[in-house]
């Protein structure tokens, strides 16, 4: 049977709020750096010897702030990098969260399904009572799973009406 994309959705992490916060400390310890090297060049006075060392800016930036930068860096990368695409074929959805999530959902498998406004639950991958998995990169809507062994699935989406059309039998 030829594989039939009905619906296709890939979103990524795009809100400004978010990347101010995670940029900000990255623009402090640039700017701690920035600021190290412009004293070294415009108003520190050599020592006795007349020599001015480079090991006094390395000095001010220490192995714990070059580590916090590092990490920083990565999440920036892996922020940068991850995504939520949501793919509906012939009969299942295919969700891949992150760089390394896959899941696939039969439609024999859906009992009910439904558009949901939901509040706020964190971005990525949670675990909630109220609404079960979460796949979730921005926004406060989503189509609603609720499988025949019981499992519920919350699947956040820029279209969900498109989304829940594809999920009709007559599409």
């Amino acid at each position: 049977m030829k594989e039939v994309i009905r619906f296709k959705e890939t979103q990524k992490f795009t809100q400004w709020w978010l990347w101010l916060i995670i940029l900000a400390p990255i623009i402090l310890a640039a700017f701690n750096i920035i600021s190290s090297i412009l004293y070294v060049s415009g108003g520190y006075t050599p020592g006795v010897s007349g020599n001015v060392s480079m090991s006094w800016i390395s000095a001010r930036v220490s192995m714990f702030q070059f580590v916090l930068v590092l990490i920083y860096i990565l999440t920036i990368l892996f922020l940068a990098l991850s995504k939520l695409k949501v793919v509906v074929i012939n009969n299942y959805i295919k969700i891949r969260h992150l760089l390394f999530f896959k899941k696939v959902i039969g439609f024999n498998d859906i009992m009910d399904y439904q558009i949901t406004n939901y509040d706020f639950v964190g971005y990525g991958i949670r675990k909630t009572k109220k609404y079960g998995t979460v796949y979730n990169v921005k926004g406060k809507e989503g189509v609603a799973f609720t499988l025949e062994n019981g499992e519920k699935y919350l699947i956040g989406s820029q279209k969900a009406e498109q989304f829940l059309k594809s999920l009709s039998k007559n599409n």
